[in-house]
């Protein structure tokens, strides 16, 4: 059932191209590149992070901001194509050794540890408040609208949601948060440090919503940790 309802969405993504003209007031090129176009790419490998339609029963959802340039999913998907088997696509996860996927592993994982909790990293959906990747090879600068494209997505993470019923949804960064409260009508402030500070767990629906800071964010350590350990508090039995 959540495999069909995720072909569906999948599906609805490959025709969207609200992104494909986005341009800055300097006319700077903004638009995204949409890869669900190839619904074979979409549904295989999404990104170095993960396979979604392994991960459909997760209870731990994690939205970042995006994936980042189209050369590297491009990369990684012809390294896939090779070899397509499962043996391949877990060798290509496990290469990935990014900062960022080394940090966000490390506060999972030491967290997890602390409050005595089991934590499957293979069993933990992740995904992005913006869905279509970047032009160029730059995973920060002036090539993408992080405002529009993450309004014009908001509705396909919402399905994505709804599909896989997560009991706890932790956001990296401002962005993924502007999302779920855009979505849900609940009220944020401008900055990331007085949301965490005043509203560190979001209860929502069935779910919780625990914002973050970016894993490799200029933020103490024990700053970043205290929110990681809020996590098992929701599932733990």
């Amino acid at each position: 059932m959540k495999e069909k309802e995720f072909d569906d969405l999948i599906e609805a993504m490959s025709k969207c191209r609200s992104c494909m003209s986005l341009r800055k007031k300097s006319g700077r090129d903004c638009s995204l590149i949409n890869i669900y176009c190839d619904v074979d790419f979409g549904k295989s490998i999404p990104s170095v992070w993960t396979d979604w339609y392994r991960r459909l029963d997760s209870s731990i959802m994690v939205i970042g901001q995006d994936w980042g340039p189209y050369a590297d999913m491009e990369k990684l998907h012809n390294s896939y194509l090779t070899n397509p088997t499962l043996e391949n696509w877990d060798y290509l996860i496990n290469s990935e050794k990014s900062l960022t996927k080394k940090m966000l592993m490390k506060y999972l994982l030491e967290s997890a540890k602390i409050s005595h909790t089991s934590i499957d990293i293979d069993n933990i959906f992740i995904t992005n408040a913006i869905m279509c990747a970047r032009k160029g090879n730059l995973y920060r600068g002036e090539n993408i609208d992080l405002l529009k494209s993450t309004i014009y997505c908001s509705d396909y993470l919402k399905r994505q949601i709804d599909i896989i019923k997560p009991r706890v949804i932790i956001t990296l960064g401002y962005y993924p948060l502007f999302s779920l409260a855009t979505m849900y009508g609940f009220h944020i402030s401008h900055r990331l440090s007085d949301i965490i500070r005043d509203m560190p767990v979001i209860k929502q629906d069935d779910f919780v919503i625990i914002p973050c800071y970016h894993p490799t964010a200029q933020v103490k350590k024990d700053v970043q940790f205290e929110q990681y350990m809020r996590i098992w508090d929701f599932l733990v039995p």
